[in-house]
């Protein structure tokens, strides 16, 4: 099937995760190019917003919950001739429904695909399990419209200039002046966990800072929301200027801009790391890095091969939690100090 040229306003829809909403941007990309024409609205979560702001004049970032008024005017004023929902739950799928557009894209799945008549298999092989890159499963509705869109590929626009600047808070911009980037090599090192069985023992984080550093590198720890306990953790281990202070998204963006390399567990940043154009270096514990890293040298993938992994359990149910207690700071050392060229003293390998 090839949808017609002549369409004129499109919703995107991508909620939930911000690793989901960055991993699919190349896609709307896609979508933008294929009809330069036309006004695009992107409906992402609140908290999400204003990074997807500002990227494309076309480009409206509508913000889940709306603030006021009514969505489903919204919907019905937006006049849609095209929506593409990658979400697929039953609330998205009323909304593509409700919209009236006269084509609507989804996945083909029970109790959902009647909102659809551009129906997406969900599994492309088939069987329960797809072991296959997110990314490129998020362009299929892409080909299912007639486009032929090539590999995935990370990406991002930004903002550049003083425009982007001004939009950084003055708290962060103080500590920037001062924390003076690229005088040695940074590693941005992000632990996040928003599930309990992705979290990497604050121990490690605080052998690898020191193994770093032995090494002629400038790590950074860089805490998220939610890792109060791992910052207290780490208070008496790690000296204060290794900890940048908490971010909002577009901070966070300016920072890992500056920095080298992301290394840490396998949560938004590191997707937001690799669409500004950086090296990753994640760690995968219960969650699949076949479906979650790209197939990219630049994007390394650890574990241990444990075999409880992948599970995609929240909360880890094996005593000791193999699959990252046993991670060692050594040898997540080791890779990243390889990604990063230039001579420096070589890390203690393990006996």
């Amino acid at each position: 099937m090839k949808l017609p040229d002549d369409i004129r306003r499109i919703l995107l829809i991508r909620r939930r995760a911000l690793g989901d909403a960055l991993v699919t941007m190349p896609a709307v990309l896609e979508v933008m190019r294929a009809w330069p024409a036309a006004q695009v609205d992107l409906v992402v979560d609140r908290p999400f917003a204003p990074l997807f702001a500002g990227l494309d004049e076309r480009l409206q970032v509508r913000s889940w919950p709306p603030r006021a008024g009514s969505w489903l005017a919204t919907l019905w004023g937006g006049r849609y001739d095209l929506v593409v929902d990658w979400l697929g739950n039953p609330r998205t799928a009323l909304w593509s429904a409700l919209s009236g557009a006269r084509w609507r894209v989804g996945y083909d799945l029970p109790r959902r695909a009647w909102a659809y008549n551009v129906r997406v298999p969900r599994n492309r092989t088939g069987g329960r399990r797809v072991r296959g890159f997110a990314g490129e499963a998020f362009l299929d509705p892409l080909r299912l419209m007639g486009l032929a869109p090539g590999p995935w590929r990370a990406s991002l626009g930004r903002q550049e200039g003083a425009a982007a600047e001004i939009r950084l808070g003055a708290v962060y911009r103080e500590w920037k002046s001062a924390w003076r980037p690229g005088e040695k090599p940074t590693v941005a090192l992000v632990m996040s966990a928003t599930w309990p069985a992705k979290a990497w023992p604050a121990r490690h984080v605080a052998r690898l800072a020191a193994l770093l550093i032995a090494a002629g590198l400038d790590p950074l720890i860089v805490p998220g929301p939610g890792d109060e306990s791992l910052l207290a953790a780490l208070a008496d281990e790690v000296e204060p200027g290794r900890l940048a202070p908490p971010t909002d998204l577009l901070e966070l963006a300016d920072l890992l801009e500056e920095s080298r390399l992301f290394a840490g567990t396998d949560c938004g940043a590191r997707h937001l790391a690799a669409a500004l154009g950086r090296p990753t270096v994640t760690l995968f514990g219960p969650t699949d890095p076949a479906g979650w890293n790209p197939a990219d040298p630049a994007h390394v993938s650890l574990g241990t091969g444990a075999d409880c992994a992948p599970c995609d359990l929240r909360e880890c149910p094996v005593p000791g939690h193999p699959c990252l207690e046993d991670l060692t700071p050594e040898r997540v050392a080791q890779v990243i100090v390889a990604r990063i060229p230039g001579p420096r003293p070589s890390v203690r390998k393990e006996p």
